[in-house]
């Protein structure tokens, strides 16, 4: 199996399901608490397919921390994370039906410098996958620079998760795309491929990305994943759909076709590994 490197966010995700309720009552409703983060779930996802996976992060000395530091370790990653004294970052999901909308306090991630990651940390890797919440902060974003460099000079594949598109959209989508020099693999969901491409029709936006990117996906949530690799083209349907909490999929979606990719099947084989990966990744979370 392949060495994949991982660089990027590690949080507590907490999912709630909005009751409705006045000012100052106490409700009954249904709270989750899990490991996660882009970065996070994508190499928990790629070490239980059989890779080798070394994470590259930081979170706080704090219990939060721990925990998602023993989460890393006992699903069998190498782990190199920076302890700080900033808390350790969590995302709030708040889901409305079949609507998702999220806060998150990043925390330690932004804690994550340059300076700190060792060149010897990349050393024979297949592939680089870079959460792309790491280009939105400075001190993260340097350090991303310098592992996509190190990693492009060892000859490694290097792909990216955007973060949503209203950040791309604050960060600038020009600016962002620019920072994506050395990403030859992409994952955007609906609304950043959109945000990326500048296009709103699907062939569209397909055709950009895909001519920016030699391989990587569309994912489009209920409406499965269009994937492109050296020139095909290729759309995995959703034939089974499960009412839970979406948060994540994408991120195991990329982690199913980083592997597969590199075990070199057929684009069609990856694409629907990819999604199998994603549905397992949710029906494991309903559980």
């Amino acid at each position: 199996m392949s060495r994949i490197v991982v660089l990027g966010d590690l949080n507590l995700d907490i999912g709630i399901d909005e009751t409705p309720q006045m000012p100052g009552d106490e409700v009954r409703g249904s709270v989750s608490v899990a490991v996660g983060g882009s970065a996070g779930t994508f190499a928990r996802v790629a070490a239980r397919l059989g890779d080798t996976v070394v994470f590259i992060g930081a979170v706080g000395r704090d219990i939060a921390g721990d925990l998602l530091e023993r989460s890393l370790q006992e699903a069998g990653i190498e782990a190199h994370l920076r302890r700080t004294t900033t808390p350790s970052g969590a995302v709030v999901a708040i889901r409305r039906g079949d609507e998702r909308s999220m806060v998150c306090s990043r925390g330690a991630n932004n804690d994550l410098e340059a300076e700190w990651i060792a060149a010897q940390w990349l050393e024979g890797a297949a592939h680089l996958h870079v959460s792309g919440y790491a280009l939105l902060a400075d001190r993260q974003r340097a350090a991303a620079r310098r592992a996509i460099a190190l990693a492009t000079d060892g000859g490694a594949t290097v792909s990216l998760n955007p973060p949503p598109a209203n950040l791309i959209e604050s960060f600038g989508a020009e600016r962002f795309d620019k920072e994506l020099a050395g990403v030859r693999w992409i994952f955007p969901n609906e609304e950043e491929g959109r945000a990326l491409s500048g296009k709103t029709r699907e062939a569209d936006v397909v055709s950009v990305l895909a001519h920016r990117h030699e391989a990587g996906a569309w994912t489009l949530g209920v409406g499965g994943a269009i994937a492109w690799r050296a020139g095909a083209i290729d759309r995995c349907g959703v034939e089974r759909r499960l009412d839970v909490n979406s948060t994540g999929a994408g991120d195991a979606y990329a982690a199913g076709f980083v592997h597969a990719a590199l075990d070199g099947r057929p684009l069609k084989e990856v694409n629907r590994a990819a999604c199998d990966a994603a549905y397992r990744h949710l029906r494991e979370r309903r559980a």
